[in-house]
């Protein structure tokens, strides 16, 4: 049986992407991924009913996505542009457009979806929801850039009278400079845009913006002239004092660079580059950080292909460097980051002749990591204009959606980088003793993705499964001295050994001897018992002789040696009891009649 049972890697593995929803030919496009740090989260996807589209959410719960939830049943036009925020405990905010006005939904902690409330005309919505569950979601509206606040408390959204535009006369948030948007976990938030051919930032603080918007295109970056700045993103730490800004910046030599700034207070560091250096131009980039500001971020060449990542790391973004392969497709990037300083970089790529793919590489300890494919050829070429999100839990696991198969047979599809169990030791002493029948307990092995069940051996044969941390073999376990291990498995079949443990048995009765005199109504036993075991089994000692007389008066008791006298006040016939019994609970049990006339 435990030939089906093999150890999994200490790393995290990967599994290839499995169908969300489809094949259908309704499947219109992905929104949105998000997972808050407890492992809940979501996916947002369009796709047709009737002919008309609408949006879909699946809940990410215990590793698995649950069946998909229409959450804009309550309108009868078509929607589009779906993004999500996710935190812990299933709460989740929801933002999309349907006929050119922008609505919020919201799914509190453990309850259901609100009705699609409207926060204005407009297009292109970002979304962002901090771990305390306070949200901010940011939309174009006609030339001017738009912010949302969910309150966490309430559950209503309100939006902000002000517009963020720095320039009420120039157009905002149109074409590449879409808004973006992101919260601390104090609940505040940072906005930026496209305006003007720049690019700005602007922190929002309740129900209020800042009086001091940032322009964040640099005068000049090493000694180019910038030009034209575009298609930023933008991710913040737990502490609201900072956040990072990633944008393009084209300069009047025809080339462009990804830049980044960093957020301190309500003003920016000077920028610096993230692409590659070689000079190639790039593509749009994307930025993802942990609470303490460990982050990676994306671009592409946009002649080549070719992915690029740089890791962030004590505040300093390290060199560009390439990843993965050119493509001969327009590619997509995005990355992934967890509290545990653990990510991801994704893309999906194409090489000569072949159709688009998924492909991944961890991040361990600042350092890449292992590269796999993660889409299955059998359903189709991926389809990255319709959709590609990743997101990260806390504790490295990652889940990567993506867009697969052709107008008839299309899908939505997840694929994961899932850790095994986290380690974890047993807790039932190696002293000596336990019964036949111990009560063998461990502490629980760490898994965010789901519960984890139990298998318990016993010199290396199953004796018995559980859910819970503490288990008792139905069978007795023979001694002397056993060895006993518990393996923690999640629902992906992933194995974590407890190291083993030594199990002393004591499954030997004490030796009880017993001494009776009566005297008419009085009746005297002496008894001995000695908790002796033979030469290589365990003894635990003896804990108690206990004599019950049989009459329901107050019996006798002592540890090793008793002598009682016990005067009977009626006639007729009393079960005299005598029970040693030793430390780990094994009896032996001598009884007498006793007839009083």
């Amino acid at each position: 049986m435990l030939a089906a049972l093999a150890p999994a890697a200490a790393q995290a593995a990967f599994f290839a992407g499995d169908s969300v929803d489809g094949p259908s030919p309704d499947i219109r496009s992905l929104g949105d991924l998000d997972l808050a740090r407890d492992g809940s989260g979501a996916l947002a996807y369009v796709k047709s009913v009737d002919g008309v589209d609408h949006i879909f959410v699946a809940r990410f719960e215990g590793g698995v996505f649950k069946a998909a939830e229409r959450i804009d049943a309550a309108l009868p036009t078509a929607s589009s542009q779906p993004v999500v925020g996710a935190s812990d405990a299933g709460r989740l905010a929801v933002v999309f457009v349907s006929a050119g006005v922008v609505h919020g939904v919201v799914r509190p902690a453990g309850g259901a979806w609100s009705a699609p409330v409207p926060l204005g005309a407009g297009a292109d919505p970002a979304v962002d929801l901090s771990i305390n569950g306070t949200a901010y979601a940011t939309f174009s509206a006609g030339g001017d850039v738009r912010v949302a606040r969910l309150d966490r408390r309430t559950n209503g959204w309100g939006v902000i009278e002000q517009p963020a535009d720095v320039d009420p006369a120039r157009l905002a948030g149109v074409d590449g400079g879409r808004p973006r948007v992101a919260i601390s976990a104090d609940g505040i938030g940072v906005v930026t845009w496209g305006e003007g051919g720049r690019v700005y930032a602007r922190k929002m603080f309740g129900g209020a913006l800042s009086k001091a918007p940032q322009d964040l295109t640099p005068a000049d970056f090493e000694g180019r002239v910038p030009m034209l700045s575009d298609l930023p993103d933008v991710d913040a730490e737990d502490d609201s004092s900072y956040a990072w800004v990633v944008f393009r910046q084209s300069f009047t030599d025809g080339g462009s660079r990804i830049l980044a700034r960093r957020q301190r207070g309500t003003t920016f560091d000077p920028p610096v580059a993230i692409d590659e250096p070689a000079g190639e131009p790039v593509g749009r980039p994307r930025i993802d950080l942990n609470g303490r500001g460990v982050g990676v971020g994306m671009t592409t060449g946009a002649l080549s292909g070719q992915p690029m990542s740089a890791i962030l790391e004590r505040d300093r973004f390290g060199v560009g460097s390439r990843a993965f392969f050119p493509s001969v497709a327009a590619p997509a990037v995005v990355p992934a980051m967890s509290e545990n300083n653990s990510g991801l970089i994704a893309a999906v790529l194409a090489g000569p002749g072949a159709p688009p793919i998924v492909r991944v590489r961890t991040i361990e300890d600042g350092r890449p990591g292992v590269e796999q494919l993660l889409s299955r050829p059998e359903l189709g070429a991926v389809v990255p204009q319709l959709g590609f999100d990743v997101a990260a839990d806390r504790a490295g696991g990652v889940v990567v959606g993506w867009v697969q198969g052709g107008a008839e047979d299309r899908r939505i599809v997840a694929g994961y980088v899932d850790r095994p169990p986290g380690n974890f030791a047993g807790y039932t002493s190696q002293r000596c003793c336990q019964s036949a029948r111990p009560r063998l307990s461990w502490q629980p092995s760490f898994s965010l993705w789901g519960a984890l069940r139990y298998v318990v051996t016993v010199d290396g044969t199953v004796v018995g499964e559980t859910t819970d941390t503490v288990f008792t073999p139905t069978t007795p376990i023979s001694g002397p001295t056993r060895r006993w291990q518990v393996l923690a498995i999640d629902g992906r079949g992933q194995i974590k050994r407890s190291r083993t443990r030594r199990l002393r048995i004591d499954g030997l009765a004490p030796r009880v001897s017993v001494g009776y005199k009566r005297s008419r109504r009085v009746v005297t036993v002496s008894v001995r018992a000695r908790d002796a075991a033979p030469r290589g089994d365990h003894a635990s000692g003896m804990r108690s002789i206990v004599v019950s007389w049989g009459d329901r008066s107050k019996g006798a008791r002592a540890t090793t040696r008793l002598r009682a006298r016990h005067r009977y006040r009626g006639r007729g016939a009393f079960r005299l009891k005598i029970t040693g019994r030793d430390r780990v609970g094994n009896e032996r049990v001598i009884r007498r009649n006793v007839r009083i006339g």
